[in-house]
Formats: C-alpha cells, structure tokens, sequence
C-alpha cells in the first residue's frame, strides 16, 4: 500500500532521519528484545506514538507493526497452549507419537523464521516508501 506524502512529512525528520529511514528503524526495532527484554515491545511503540500526529506514513505504518506484534501474540499464547497439551499427553503416555512432537517443533521453530521475515520484508517496503505491511495479520487498530 503507497501512501502519498503531503508537504507536512516532507518536512518532519525524526530523530534527524528522513521518514522512510525512521519507518524501517521503526519496524527493524522490534528485534531489540534480543538485547533488552522488552524492547522489541515498547521501543517500536514509543516511536510510533512520539511521530503518529506529525506524519500519516507514520501513523499508518505503527498501525501495520502493533497489528502483527499482537496477532503475534495471539499466536504465542495458542502455540504455547497447544505445546502444553502435547507436553500433557506425552508425560501421561496416552496416544502421542515422537513424530506429532517433532512435527510440533518444526512448525514452533517455521513460524519463529516467518516472523524474522516477516519483519525485514515491512521494513524494506517502508524504506522504499511504502507502507510496511505483514501477511496474514489481524488488524486489530484500524
């Protein structure tokens, strides 16, 4: 999705960088929590929220990243579920198979690439001026 800049974008350079650096940095900063606990959460935020009024690129591209950072929640909390009862079943010897559990793992350790690529495929749309969007997401802030 291209939004158009108006004159007032033009203008604004956050943290002294054109915008479309800043809305790469934006999304590229959720890999932070790999340093810092937490931060990949609240540094994309806090910088979505500090520049969202002065630049609609802005805006519209924290809208796409607090979208994919709570459908990945969501999807966290489901897979954790879904670990659990196969831990459960597993553990109380019922009909659970090492292939369901290694399946199982595959699938954790797939998704866990996806949203790696996910997040790098948004920030060079954004970089190109684009608005950074993820496949497959909940749009929970419209």
């Amino acid at each position: 999705m291209l939004l158009d800049q108006d004159s007032r974008d033009d203008e604004i350079r956050p943290w002294n960088m054109d915008i479309n650096s800043f809305c790469m940095l934006m999304h590229l900063s959720q890999f932070a929590s790999s340093v810092f606990p937490l931060a990949g959460i609240i540094m994309p935020i806090l910088m979505w929220q500090q520049f969202k009024k002065q630049s609609a690129i802005v805006d519209e591209n924290g809208k796409q990243l607090v979208n994919f950072m709570l459908t990945s929640v969501v999807l966290s909390i489901v897979s954790a579920a879904v670990v659990a009862s196969m831990a459960i079943a597993f553990f109380a010897n019922t009909e659970f198979t090492l292939m369901w559990g290694i399946l199982l793992l595959l699938l954790i350790f797939g998704l866990g690439i996806v949203y790696v690529v996910f997040i790098i495929r948004a920030a060079i749309q954004s970089y190109n001026g684009n608005i950074g969007t993820y496949p497959l997401t909940i749009k929970f802030i419209r």
